[in-house]
């Protein structure tokens, strides 16, 4: 119980505006030196989008991950390219576009409108054969 009051602690430190998640998202690779310049890619805690800073440890071997001392005075950690960029490399957030879905040719959309439709055949989205096969389970074991 001993990390739990210190992630209460950590947390009434350091209050969040959002979740700042860590393995939610896809991990954006970024190549950076130490003492390079970089910018805040999104929104952290205590530091606005844009922020420039200065990489002040490079760390990790399959996730590198960065520790960045921002203009602000802001020392953070565990960053990675989901939260910062190179400052050659920052679009302002108003500028950005979001990319749209390739579509995929008529042959996949056959395939996807099979999946949809046996998806909507009940309420959690569950395809009818994965429902049909733990029923069929559930007889065996006398579960009825």
């Amino acid at each position: 119980m001993a990390g739990a009051s210190v992630a209460r602690r950590f947390a009434a430190r350091f209050p969040v505006r959002g979740r700042l998640s860590v393995m939610n998202s896809v991990l954006v690779p970024v190549d950076l030196k130490r003492h390079e310049k970089v910018r805040a890619w999104a929104d952290l805690p205590g530091v606005p989008v844009g922020e420039c800073g200065k990489v002040l440890v490079v760390s990790g071997f399959t996730w590198v991950r960065y520790r960045v001392l921002f203009d602000n005075g802001v020392e953070m950690g565990l960053l990675d390219g989901r939260h910062i960029v190179a400052t050659k490399g920052f679009i302002p957030v108003e500028d950005r576009v979001e990319l749209e879905p390739v579509e995929a040719s008529d042959g996949g959309a056959a395939v996807g409108e099979a999946q949809a439709s046996a998806a909507d055949s009940n309420v959690f989205g569950v395809p009818s054969h994965l429902l049909e096969r733990s029923a069929k389970a559930r007889l065996r074991h006398g579960g009825g």
